[in-house]
């Protein structure tokens, strides 16, 4: 996962007036799916945002049936205490659009693997007695899933290097407890994610590896200086947002610092 400035987003003349429009039907009982052209028309807009790839899981959608995810659910809410009919008068708001693949947003079963997720009409709070179920402000509710626009968020999550599956990076109980819902609901323990995730995992730690020894030979050799340099240029690129899973390599890389090898820094400060 990585942090999406959801300020940037530019929407097409006359969207505010088409959003408005379509709120106050809502508001007088209409059916936000009766409008879902408005939300949709933003769709390249939002994936533009984390350069196309899903918000929550950072895999690249080109191939899937990607979609513009409401964050709090426009209708039912299946994690509410009692009957709740969704978040209805956010149903237009650009605060409320996520970017998701397939995999994270519809709820789905990996048999072969004993995993199910998928967001759907998901929405847990970590204080359910906060629910908010009448239009109005939401801030009190305290979202138990991870959010890519919450600029703090993001770094709440990781895999391990070993075999790409998703984990949590605070031992903090509640920051853990939020990326163990996540990984569940966004369905981020999907095995062949985990695949893709472990193969730029184990290509990160091999750049790494090579880097660390090139660095140290460039004492010795400065002929190494240009090999050693490439090797930086692949990490550095690894992490940036438009590569895949970047969240989960930046924080591999970020493991790996040392007072010996200061570039590792250097290069997350990039």
């Amino acid at each position: 996962m990585r942090y999406v400035d959801k300020n940037r987003l530019a929407m097409p003349t006359g969207w505010l007036a088409r959003a408005r429009a379509a709120a106050a039907d809502v508001a007088t009982g209409g059916d936000p799916n009766d409008h879902s052209q408005v939300w949709r028309a933003l769709k390249d807009g939002l994936a533009d945002l984390l350069h196309d790839k899903c918000w929550y899981c950072e895999s690249p959608v080109d191939r899937s049936d990607n979609a513009v995810d409401h964050f709090r659910p426009k209708g039912r809410v299946s994690d509410a205490r009692h009957l709740h009919n969704g978040y209805r008068w956010l149903a237009f708001e650009t605060d409320n659009f996520r970017y998701a693949c397939t995999f994270c947003n519809s709820r789905r079963k990996d048999v072969a693997n004993g995993t199910a997720g998928g967001k759907q009409d998901r929405f847990p709070l970590l204080d359910e007695s906060a629910r908010v179920y009448t239009p109005g402000p939401v801030n009190a509710e305290t979202p138990a899933l991870l959010d890519p626009c919450d600029i703090d968020d993001w770094k709440l999550i990781a895999c391990h290097q070993e075999n790409g599956q998703p984990c949590p990076t605070s031992v903090d109980p509640t920051e853990k407890k939020r990326a163990e819902v996540s990984i569940e609901v966004y369905h981020l323990d999907y095995e062949p994610t985990c695949k893709r995730r472990h193969r730029e995992a184990v290509q990160l730690l091999a750049d790494i590896d090579e880097g660390k020894w090139l660095f140290e030979q460039v004492n010795t050799d400065p002929s190494k200086r240009q090999e050693f340099k490439k090797v930086a240029a692949r990490l550095h690129k690894a992490i940036q947002k438009d590569a895949p899973f970047s969240g989960d390599m930046h924080f591999l890389l970020r493991s790996q610092r040392s007072a010996n090898h200061p570039w590792v820094q250097d290069l997350l400060e990039m």
